[in-house]
């Protein structure tokens, strides 16, 4: 579990049809977005979408979500899609009506804790980390995600470009890349290929 992907679950199966009547099932294209004016529950069905916080028109992405994920959109955030998707939304007024569903009460508690724990991890870094510390900390972190070798060496892929990457560390652009190049010259990175790259020491 981290910010690029939540896992991918099927607890939506719990539900009844019953139960599953009192959603609403949407489809949504690549690229169409949500903009929540209050707050809403959603599972995403099928699909992928990234959950972003915009603020003075910045982007900062919180997380990825893809089939199966539960999550809670405010005001302040909004759920982009980068395939086309389905949706279960729900009303906060409505979700009463699921708690003697135990086992699905309990998929929802432990989505919960999952944020929690991401959001303490994502605050930690951006009020205790620098760029390099940031940019260091998740390249290692999504490295140990990709189990990916190379003799001993491990190596990452970002499966995104410089400009997601920034918004996923919340610095500028051109701030990123310049880090990114100053890893690679000072040794900490070797490169393979497009965003491909052998760790030698993060």
């Amino acid at each position: 579990m981290n910010r690029l992907s939540l896992g991918e679950y099927k607890d939506y199966e719990f539900l009844t049809d019953e139960e599953l009547l009192k959603f609403r099932h949407i489809c949504y294209l690549k690229q169409n977005t949500i903009y929540a004016n209050k707050l809403k529950f959603i599972i995403i069905k099928s699909g992928r979408a990234k959950i972003s916080y915009f603020e003075n028109g910045k982007e900062f992405i919180l997380n990825f979500a893809t089939s199966g994920n539960m999550l809670f959109l405010d005001k302040n955030t909004t759920l982009e899609f980068l395939e086309n998707s389905e949706i279960l939304e729900l009303s906060l007024f409505n979700i009463e009506s699921l708690i003697e569903n135990k086992t699905f009460c309990m998929s929802l508690i432990n989505t919960l804790i999952k944020t929690t724990i991401l959001q303490r991890e994502l605050i930690r870094d951006v009020v205790f980390k620098d760029l390099e510390s940031r940019l260091k900390s998740f390249l290692q972190s999504l490295a140990n995600e990709q189990n990916d070798f190379v003799g001993d060496k491990q190596v990452v892929t970002m499966p995104f470009s410089v400009k997601i990457l920034s918004e996923l560390l919340g610095f500028e652009r051109q701030s990123v890349s310049t880090m990114l190049n100053k890893l690679i010259k000072d040794g900490n990175l070797k490169k393979l290929g497009k965003n491909r790259f052998v760790i030698n020491q993060i």
